[in-house]
């Protein structure tokens, strides 16, 4: 097994370092450290001069997480990947553990458990629980309204699994993560090694935290992977549901977190697919009044219909 770890970069070359550092302490070795810088602004060769050849840097113009996920993925040499954040950082023994359980399961994804700090470092949580382990489609029916694998630094995945779905979707700006699971769900097992593998950073402005967008995302990947399933013939019975239950969920996230400026685009993609729902009502009278007193904002920036864009390219 030859293990290349992909370390996407974006203005982190104050981080970047330690996530290097942390690769290059691992009980098993990789086999190769791809850094790809995606546009930065700063520079992260400097930050990368004091381990020689020990990190080989790959640049690219700015396009977003997964593109340079892709690019760096297309200019490795291993079997398997791990994609780290560039402000993370693995523990010791994770590469030895992850590729242990891959050789054992021959799953296409596996992962481990992640540290993940919150704003104060005292208050951490576990996450990445063994709650999408099995075979297709058990591990896509765990990731269609959460996601049980909190970033793609705690996982191992097989070169040929990444090849077959595509590769990382580089319309998704959030939850790309969570997309490209679901993808990979339907098509190999998912395995898990009872191992903290991954100290994940937190950073409060971060677009994971932000709840409008995340309800806005989780709609687009949902809507998407169930027509990428029915462009490739998947039956998606097993998550019993539907384009219009999937937007009506939406609709009534938005409306029980008070997340008014959401309102006017989801309501777009309800009327599309014809719901009519009482909680489409009420969002509907709720927007009705908020446009009477003047207080109805523009549908945010992070709200296009990117459902449907990957049709081009399929």
């Amino acid at each position: 097994m030859k293990i290349s770890v992909i370390i996407p970069c974006f203005n982190s070359a104050q981080w970047v370092g330690v996530a290097v550092e942390s690769v290059l302490k691992q009980t098993r070795a990789a086999d190769e450290i791809i850094v790809v810088d995606d546009g930065s602004a700063d520079d992260p060769a400097s930050a990368l001069q004091r381990f020689g050849d020990k990190a080989r840097l790959v640049r690219r113009p700015n396009g977003g997480l997964s593109a340079a996920r892709n690019t760096g993925a297309a200019a490795a040499g291993g079997d398997h990947f791990l994609f780290l954040d560039a402000d993370d950082r693995l523990f010791p023994d994770a590469l030895e553990k992850l590729s242990a359980q891959a050789a054992a399961t021959g799953a296409g994804v596996v992962y481990g458990f992640a540290l993940q700090r919150r704003e104060d470092p005292t208050e951490t949580r576990l996450n990445s629980r063994p709650y999408a382990v099995g075979e297709p489609p058990l591990p896509a029916e765990a990731a269609f309204y959460w996601t049980p694998i909190a970033t793609a630094g705690c996982a191992l995945i097989s070169r040929d699994l990444n090849d077959a779905v595509g590769g990382f979707d580089e319309n998704f700006r959030q939850v790309e993560d969570a997309e490209y699971w679901l993808r990979c769900g339907v098509t190999r097992s998912f395995a898990h090694t009872d191992t903290i593998v991954l100290d994940k950073a937190f950073h409060g402005d971060s677009l994971g935290q932000k709840r409008a967008s995340s309800i806005w995302y989780r709609l687009q990947l949902q809507r998407k992977f169930l027509d990428w399933c029915d462009h490739r013939g998947i039956d998606t019975t097993f998550l019993r549901t539907s384009r219009r239950k999937i937007v009506d969920h939406a609709v009534t996230q938005a409306w029980r977190t008070g997340e008014w400026a959401i309102l006017s685009p989801l309501l777009e993609q309800a009327r599309e697919l014809g719901v009519k729902s009482p909680w489409c009502l009420r969002a509907r009278i709720k927007t009705a009044q908020l446009r009477f007193f003047g207080q109805l904002l523009p549908p945010p920036d992070y709200c296009p219909n990117v459902w449907n864009l990957w049709r081009t390219a399929a």
